[in-house]
C-alpha cells in the first residue's frame, strides 16, 4: 500500500491578500476569459502559477514568480510538518453539498504497482507541460484527487474532529462562488497512528491522472543524479484524500456533441440494439435543458438531431450492439455510460474510433446549457446526453484495472489551486 505523511506546505501569508482573490481552479479547466479574470483579482493570484502564460520561457518564469513572493513575504513554508483538512462546500442542481478532504503527501507510485490506482487513460501533451514546470520550480502546485475506501472510517472521523475543535485557519470563496476552508493540523505520531488504518487502502485518482503520473517522472528524473532517502518529499505526491462515502462526492456526465449529420439509415445501423422514443419537449426555452436531463431517468441516452429538431431517449434491448467492443473487458466496463455511446452508437452510426476520437471527432461538456449552445451554432449536428458513471463503477473497475475511457467522468467541483503548494526539498 503507499505510504503517506504529512509534509512542511508553503502557503500564502496575509501579505499576498485575502484568499478569495488568491484561488484558482487546476490548469485543465481554466479558460482563456477565467484566466484573465483570475489575473485581475489580484496580482498574486495562483493562476500564474498554475497556467502562467508566455512559451518555453513560462516555466522558469513561475520559478521567478514563486522566489519573489516568498522573498517579498507574500508566501511562507510552515515550520513544521502538517496535514491539512479542507473543505469545499458548492451548489449543484440546487442542492449544497459539502465534500472533505485530507491534505497529505502520498507515495508517487507507478500503476503497475497496484497501490495508486487510475481510472482513466491520459494524454502525453499534458504530462510533458507538467513535468517541465515541476522540474523548473520544485514545487507541486496543485493535489492529486484521490478517494480511499475509509473502511474503518478513521479518515472521517480525524477530518470531522479537527474540523469540530476550531476554527479554520484560511478561508475564502473562488471565483465559481464556492466556499473554501483550510485547517493546518502540526502532525506527530499521535496523529499519524489516528489514520494508520489508511495504510492498509488502496488509493483511487479521481482526477489528476496528469498530475499523479508527472509525479512518478519527476521523482525518477531527481532519482537520475542524485540518492533520495524513502522519506524524501520528490517521492511524493501532494494528494486530497476523500472518503468514498463522502455525500459531497459528485460525479458530473460528460456529454458527446458530434459535428455531423446522422445518416439517413441510422435507425438500421443500431441494429435493434436500442429501444428507441421520439420525445416531444412540452417546457419553455429557459427549461428546455432540465427537460432533457429528466429524461435520461431509465435511459442510456437522450439523442438531439438524429433528426433534425428532434429528441430521442436511446435505452438497451439487451441485444448485442454492432461497435468492436476491445475482447477481455467485463460487462460492468462495457455497460457503462462512455462505453455505451462510444461502441453501440458513435461505431455503428459514422464509424468513430479511438484514433479519430483522439483526433477530436467529437466534442465533450459536462454542462448541458454548452451542449445546447453548441448545437445552435452548429445546427447540422448530433449532441448526446449521459447518465454519470457512479462512483462504485469508478472503484470496482479501478480494482479490476479496467481503465476507462478519456473524458468519462467529471468530479464536481475541481479542487481549489491556492491553499497550499508542496516544495520538493526537505
Amino acid at each position: 500500500m503507499p505510504q503517506f505523511q504529512p509534509f512542511r506546505g508553503l502557503r500564502y501569508t496575509t501579505a499576498a491578500g485575502p484568499l478569495s482573490e488568491l484561488l484558482a481552479p487546476p490548469y485543465d479547466v481554466i479558460t482563456p476569459a477565467q484566466q484573465r479574470a483570475l489575473e485581475e483579482r489580484n496580482p498574486r493570484n495562483s493562476v500564474r502559477l498554475e497556467l502562467a502564460a508566455g512559451g518555453e520561457e513560462r516555466y522558469s518564469a513561475v520559478d521567478g514568480l514563486l522566489e519573489q513572493w516568498q522573498s517579498e513575504g507574500a508566501l511562507a513554508r510552515d515550520a513544521s510538518p502538517m496535514l491539512y483538512v479542507y473543505e469545499q462546500q458548492f451548489v449543484e442542481e440546487g442542492h449544497v453539498y459539502t465534500r472533505k478532504a485530507l491534505i497529505a503527501v502520498v507515495e508517487a507510485q507507478p500503476w503497475d504497482e497496484g497501490a495508486v490506482k487510475p481510472h482513466e487513460y491520459t494524454m502525453s501533451g499534458p504530462k510533458e507541460d507538467r513535468l517541465k514546470l515541476l522540474q523548473a520550480t520544485g514545487v507541486q502546485l496543485s493535489p492529486v484527487f484521490m478517494i480511499a475506501r475509509d473502511r474503518a472510517n478513521m479518515l472521517t472521523s480525524f477530518i470531522e474532529s479537527v474540523m469540530a475543535s476550531r476554527d479554520p485557519d484560511e478561508t475564502g470563496t473562488s471565483i465559481d462562488g464556492d466556499s473554501h476552508r483550510l485547517w493546518a493540523v502540526e502532525s506527530g505520531s499521535y496523529e499519524m497512528r489516528q489514520l494508520a488504518p489508511l495504510l492498509a487502502e488502496s488509493f483511487y485518482i479521481a482526477d489528476g491522472h496528469h498530475r499523479s503520473e508527472t509525479a512518478v517522472n519527476y521523482r525518477d528524473w531527481r532519482a537520475s543524479s542524485e540518492v533520495l532517502s524513502p522519506s524524501h518529499p520528490a517521492r511524493f505526491a501532494m494528494s486530497a484524500i476523500v472518503a468514498a462515502s463522502d455525500p459531497g462526492l459528485v460525479i458530473r456526465p460528460i456529454h458527446r456533441m458530434v459535428p455531423r449529420e446522422a445518416p439517413a439509415d441510422w435507425r438500421e445501423r443500431l441494429g435493434g440494439a436500442f429501444d428507441i422514443d421520439h420525445v416531444k419537449l412540452v417546457r419553455g426555452e429557459s427549461e428546455r435543458g432540465a427537460e432533457l436531463v429528466s429524461l435520461l431517468e431509465g435511459a442510456d441516452a437522450v439523442a438531439i438531431n438524429l433528426v433534425p429538431g428532434q429528441v430521442h431517449r436511446l435505452k438497451r434491448t439487451g441485444a448485442a450492439i454492432r461497435g468492436s467492443i476491445p475482447p477481455g473487458l467485463s460487462d460492468e466496463w462495457a455497460g457503462i455510460a462512455p462505453n455505451v455511446l462510444r461502441y453501440g452508437v458513435l461505431e455503428p452510426l459514422w464509424d468513430i474510433s479511438d484514433d479519430d476520437l483522439r483526433a477530436g471527432a467529437v466534442a465533450y461538456s459536462h454542462d448541458v446549457d454548452e451542449v445546447l449552445e453548441f448545437l445552435d451554432d452548429n445546427p447540422h449536428s448530433v449532441a448526446f446526453l449521459l447518465n454519470p458513471v457512479r462512483i462504485g463503477s469508478v472503484i470496482s473497475l479501478a480494482d479490476k484495472g479496467e481503465r476507462m475511457p478519456q473524458k468519462s467522468t467529471f468530479f464536481h467541483p475541481k479542487l481549489g489551486t491556492g491553499l497550499v503548494f508542496n516544495p520538493l526539498n526537505p
